[in-house]
């Protein structure tokens, strides 16, 4: 038995170091064909990650736009998914009847397995007609052809939707139902609990549904290719001094970026290089959020106090005088 103990154990610190492994071989690849940007080819970093104008062919890779719009599709699909899906999940696990839960679950799970070429298609169909046949009408000087940051925006909310909905479902439910019941019985009507007691106390489950979600939307590729537009050298706003003080244009992201270009980048080229570089990027950046996801957990109200190793009594104690404390202590 104790030969089969020491045997699981090793296959399991095989299985937990191979995916650190695996992990590591990722970053050290993609990081060293991203630096022979700034090595091979001589281009300034401060250019490449502040400069306006991507045109690989000139010798200019300045990849300030396509960050602009990776973080503005993803800011702004947070700011509209997010209420959404805290929604779902209140109504979900506070006021929904038993059957209406067992009916949401199996249509979150049908939203999360849905390709993400069909998300693309339908809104290049519904979404980019809708959205130029509205902005058209709304403001009559200028015409847009609906591509852009807000059709991105709203296909990003729908696919990080069944992401924030499930883990805020998670946290809500992981609540004890001492606080709902302690709050009702000072008085406080349903939605008053709702919002004052139940959403601050899981309010770092449902911030870690919404980096998680952060981290879907900005890693993003084919659906976001088909309603963004694809302008690498455009601003995804334009601000302007009469109305409508604001132009939405056609821009583009950094995945967006990497899948048209890669297909044109010669081996050996500047082009290559730019994309694994913008690939490095797009990878520190998920990093990052991951790492933000779990310090937000790690500030959870609620955590499991008997997981943590409980204190040594008789830790300064010498053992042949500990049975004598204990007996004195039962004494008292």
């Amino acid at each position: 038995m104790r030969n089969r103990e020491w045997i699981s154990r090793i296959v399991f610190a095989v299985c937990a170091g191979l995916v650190i492994v695996v992990m590591a071989a990722i970053f050290i690849f993609v990081g060293l064909n991203a630096h022979q940007t700034f090595t091979q080819d001589h281009i300034n970093p401060f250019a490449f990650f502040f400069g306006t104008q991507w045109s690989p062919d000139d010798g200019e890779v300045g990849a300030l736009v396509l960050i602009v719009g990776s973080f503005s599709v993803t800011v702004l699909a947070v700011l509209i998914g997010t209420p959404l899906s805290v929604g779902v999940a209140l109504f979900v696990t506070e006021v929904a009847p038993p059957w209406a839960r067992r009916f949401m679950q199996p249509v979150l799970e049908l939203l999360t397995g849905i390709p993400s070429i069909i998300y693309g298609l339908l809104g290049l169909q519904i979404l980019v007609p809708l959205i130029a046949l509205i902005l058209n009408n709304l403001v009559e000087p200028f015409y847009t052809n609906g591509f852009g940051l807000l059709t991105a925006a709203l296909v990003l909310t729908v696919m990080i939707l069944p992401t924030i909905t499930s883990i805020s479902i998670d946290a809500l439910s992981a609540l004890p139902n001492g606080l709902r019941e302690a709050s009702l019985a000072l008085g406080a009507t349903r939605w008053q609990t709702i919002r004052k007691t139940l959403v601050p106390a899981a309010s770092s489950g449902i911030f870690t549904g919404v980096i998680l979600g952060m981290g879907r939307a900005i890693g993003e590729t084919l659906a976001v290719s088909f309603v963004i537009g694809s302008n690498a050298n455009s601003f995804p706003l334009k601000f302007l001094t009469t109305f409508p003080y604001v132009e939405i244009r056609p821009t583009s992201t950094l995945t967006v970026q990497m899948l048209f270009d890669f297909a044109e980048a010669g081996p050996g080229s500047l082009n290559l290089h730019a994309i694994w570089t913008l690939a490095f990027t797009l990878l520190v950046i998920s990093f990052l959020l991951v790492v933000a996801g779990r310090w937000v957990a790690s500030r959870s109200i609620y955590v499991d106090r008997s997981a943590r190793p409980r204190r040594n009594l008789f830790k300064r104690i010498r053992p042949s005088h500990a049975k004598q404390v204990v007996v004195e202590g039962s004494a008292q």
